[in-house]
């Protein structure tokens, strides 16, 4: 591991972030142009951290949405975009290109869809895989965790995809409320929508709207076995 990646480990242990990550960019760059145009093509690298959520705070999201877990979730962000920050700034100071991408930020009619895929990216760099629900499944955590990317062209070691565990399991797709999860498992140069039908959770998240004030379910995330106590996987 060289300096660089060094200074990244550091800073993230010091704002008590435990996983970081660093993608090659350059394996999927086929699908970033089709995603993105040419907006990022200058960055070959990207620095993924994740910050995971209390387990019990997702947990309860089985029974239905929860202002408890809307505050976590903008304190986790809130985190990571100030570590983000630092991140850039550092890298650049050492006369680097650094982009932050904000941990949430959408686009689009609908916004539906992020100005770049963090989970994606965090699939690249090792800290878990995408599962059928397309979050990141963290082998310790599952996918009860946010994340944040640095786009970089610092010449950083990279850290290797792990294979997917998700096997059999249809755990999310069962809890889906709007059917929005068809069960097939991810592969990077699929549609999103052979997955994951967007408008049915985006419809399903405004009935929600509704009656709880804002947009939230997350039952998925809370039904996953990975990050549940005592599954080992």
């Amino acid at each position: 591991m060289n300096q660089s990646n060094d200074k990244i480990e550091a800073l993230a242990r010091s704002c008590g972030v435990p996983l970081v990550g660093v993608a090659d960019l350059s394996r999927v760059q086929a699908y970033m142009h089709q995603e993105y145009g040419d907006a990022w093509n200058r960055y070959p690298r990207a620095v993924v951290f994740g910050l995971p959520y209390p387990r019990e705070v997702v947990n309860q999201l089985a029974e239905g949405p929860t202002h408890t877990y809307l505050y976590y979730y903008n304190v986790l962000n809130t985190k990571l975009d100030e570590l983000a920050l630092r991140c850039a700034l550092m890298l650049q100071d050492e006369g680097y290109e650094a982009f932050p991408i904000p941990a949430s930020q959408r686009m689009g009619e609908q916004r539906l869809t992020g100005i770049f895929s963090h989970r994606l990216a965090a699939q690249l760099a090792g800290l878990g895989w995408i599962g059928k629900n397309s979050s990141l499944i963290h082998p310790l955590y599952g996918p009860r965790l946010r994340l944040v990317s640095i786009l970089t062209n610092a010449s950083l070691q990279t850290d290797k995809p792990i294979e997917q565990k998700c096997g059999d399991c249809r755990a999310c797709v069962d809890a889906c409320p709007s059917q929005a999860i068809t069960g097939r498992a991810f592969h990077e140069t699929d549609e999103i929508e052979k997955r994951f039908l967007g408008e049915r959770c985006d419809e399903h998240l405004s009935r929600v709207r509704s009656a709880f004030g804002k947009r939230v379910c997350g039952k998925c995330l809370a039904a996953c076995p990975y990050g549940k106590v005592g599954y080992d996987g």
